[in-house]
């Protein structure tokens, strides 16, 4: 993440950090490295913009750690209370139970997301978010001190906190490493790149695990000035108030200093006044300045102490700006999700699409990889003979049918957009793409077909055919890495769903006797005597071409064998059953091409209507899958107009499987 998108995700109020690029990349030179960028938060509504931020979710695990956190420091302020007391009888049983509660929720969470992060800034975004927690509970510390014992908690209330403090992130850092180098001995990585480079920045500034807010006056800065540095913290804020009322009386009558704001600062004297003392360095400057009275305002050391405390103020207004992009994510009724609306001031509660995927550092995966989509692949056919067949014909013929190829592709890539189709992976000839709708992943598919046809016309040399397969189904979102954190997050889908689509475009059927033959040849075995060998099986699994069927332009059929020949476009049953979820009652009608029966329908997208015709092929037996129920879809056009007629009364399941039982008994009685 660059400091203009830091900039964009930050939000105020400020009163030390100045809105400005260089300056942030003075705090964090690493911020690349070190800071997690934003994710999209999709809304209900997907057409909406959606929010940017880090989108938690709020389960029981992590309400679990929560309260183990709780346990743990309220139980450590027990002990530090009765150390002050010299009192010995206080139940370290009770207090080495509640560490250790703590620990394994922790190290837990801490593991999951190392593990799982790839790349993704897992580690970050946690400690973003459970910072915030220590900071709220440590902050209320001194007045759990007081409920405790008044006369300690009065003397030694501010100072027990930071002891605390010191305690619990010396634990923590122990914890995180024994971690780290548990993952990193199982995974092979190195221990320095797996260590958050973001806690080590947490570490360095005393205020991140111990503050949630700091107004201009520093006023909540007591306790840190007492328990921590131990100054007064009262005569330091007076002392810096009367530097900004002697700061503008200098502006105001020094002509000398007013000329070097304006034209080394670039800084509006009248205007950035106040904002001028928050620039590091330039309150040891106006200390050398004549007319700068130490005995009323800071004098040199405290002078040291207001600038070391300002890189610490900017630091931490940097990293509590990114706190506040966290959004808590819950889930209701088990399904539907909720967040707080980042972008009103009201902080109203919004309805989240399915598409948002909320981080749960309890889980494993933390994200859970396993998403429900649409998919479509598209392949051409016989696309290795044609091209080696135009290579035998000379550059210049080749490359003029990737050119053509290209245009095509293109124009395809326009159309899945137009679809809301996303482009996934290229595959060679084809390309797969992904949805969350069936109604305009099929209409796509049909204007793909017509866009087939017309590049065919217009001189596409790939004109043995297309085939185009439609499913819905489970797939697996793998991360892929490995080009720096300025690449952005980037995922390749992989798992069944992709499978089963490749096996419907290629008709890939079980071959396992072919590849035993391949490896017996290989081995040295005559060939002759393998093919001898085999014949008696291979007689009875001989692939049936049916030449009727592929008289077609477009077509797609299972053989006696359980072999689909896919020339066409197909579908899967769970795709036909979601397309019939999402279309409702729709008007159904029945048509016919040659001896094929179809149920027509239409579907409308962008205000076209496009007319498709569905049949039930039948259960194909393809490799490495289940038989599989397999559709067959067709461009409504191409059906004889005088043979479509109403059908009244059935769902589309039901008047494709009626029509797919009567097709079938015809053939068997004929």
């Amino acid at each position: 993440m660059n400091p203009t998108s830091v900039l964009q995700l930050l939000q105020g109020p400020f009163n030390f950090l100045r809105q400005d690029a260089e300056e942030i990349r003075r705090l964090m030179p690493d911020l690349q490295k070190a800071l997690p960028a934003p994710r999209p938060i999709f809304l209900e509504d997907e057409s909406a913009t959606p929010l940017q931020g880090f989108p938690v979710l709020l389960s029981e695990g992590l309400e679990a750690l929560r309260a183990a956190l709780r346990q743990y420091l309220q139980a450590e302020e027990i002990v530090q209370v009765a150390m002050a007391r010299r009192d010995s009888s206080v139940d370290r049983k009770a207090y080495n139970t509640a560490w250790d509660r703590y620990r394994l929720l922790l190290s837990r969470a801490i593991e999951n997301a190392t593990t799982s992060s790839y790349g993704r800034q897992y580690p970050a975004i946690f400690w973003l978010h459970h910072s915030l927690d220590v900071a709220r509970l440590l902050k209320e510390t001194p007045k759990r001190i007081l409920r405790l014992d008044l006369e300690i908690g009065r003397r030694q209330g501010d100072a027990i906190k930071y002891r605390v403090y010191d305690r619990f992130l010396d634990r923590v850092l122990s914890t995180t490493y024994e971690v780290v180098q548990k993952v990193a001995g199982a995974t092979e990585e190195v221990e320095e790149e797996l260590f958050p480079r973001l806690l080590t920045r947490m570490r360095d500034n005393v205020l991140i695990f111990t503050e949630d807010y700091i107004g201009r006056d520093l006023a909540e800065l007591a306790s840190y000035f007492t328990g921590s540095l131990r100054i007064d913290g009262r005569d330091l804020r007076q002392r810096l108030e009367e530097l900004a009322r002697w700061h503008a009386d200098q502006l105001a009558s020094d002509r000398d200093l007013h000329g070097m704001i304006v034209h080394l600062l670039g800084a509006d004297p009248r205007r950035d006044a106040r904002e001028l003392l928050n620039r590091p360095g330039y309150v040891s400057f106006l200390a050398t300045r004549k007319g700068y009275n130490a005995s009323k305002l800071p004098p040199p050391p405290l002078v040291q102490v207001w600038e070391s405390l300002l890189i610490k103020l900017k630091e931490f207004e940097l990293l509590h700006g990114l706190r506040r992009a966290l959004v808590s994510v819950e889930l209701r009724d088990e399904v539907r999700m909720t967040c707080r609306d980042l972008r009103s001031t009201a902080g109203g509660e919004v309805r989240l699409s399915s598409a948002t995927r909320p981080l749960d550092f309890m889980e494993a995966w933390v994200v859970d990889p396993r998403v429900e989509r649409f998919g479509m692949i598209y392949d051409i056919s016989d696309f290795s003979q044609t091209l080696s067949v135009l290579h035998r014909g000379g550059n210049e013929s080749q490359d003029e049918a990737f050119r053509r190829m290209f245009r095509f592709q293109r124009r395809i890539n326009r159309l899945a957009h137009g679809h809301r189709a996303k482009l996934e992976k290229y595959l060679g000839d084809g390309a797969f793409y992904s949805s969350r709708e069936a109604v305009n992943l099929l209409a796509c598919a049909l204007q793909l077909q017509k866009y087939y046809e017309e590049a065919v016309q217009e001189g596409l040399p790939f004109d043995r055919g297309m085939r185009i397969a439609l499913n819905y189904g489970s797939y697996r979102m793998i991360p892929m890495g490995g080009g720096g954190p300025e690449a952005g997050e980037r995922y390749e889908f992989f798992g069944p769903g992709l499978v089963e689509l490749s096996r419907l475009t290629t008709g890939k059927a079980t071959q396992e006797i072919d590849e035993v033959k391949t490896m017996l040849i290989t081995q040295g075995y005559p060939e002759a005597t393998v093919h001898r060998f085999f014949s008696p099986l291979a007689h009875k699994n001989v692939d049936v071409v049916d030449k009727q069927e592929e008289s077609r332009r477009f077509y797609a059929y299972i053989n006696r064998n359980g072999t689909l020949h896919n020339n066409g476009l197909v579908a899967t049953g769970s795709y036909v059953t979601e397309l019939e979820r999402q279309l409702g009652a729709c008007r159904l009608r029945r048509g016919c091409d040659g001896d094929r029966s179809y149920v027509v329908l239409d579907v409308e997208h962008g205000g076209e209507i496009h007319t498709a015709g569905l049949r039930k092929l039948g259960w194909a037996h393809l490799k490495g899958l289940e038989k599989l129920a397999v559709y067959e879809i067709v461009n409504g056009d191409t059906l004889d107009p005088r043979s479509i007629v109403d059908q009244v009364g059935d769902s589309l399941s039901l008047a494709v499987e009626r029509e797919f039982t009567s097709n079938r008994t015809s053939r068997t009685a004929w």
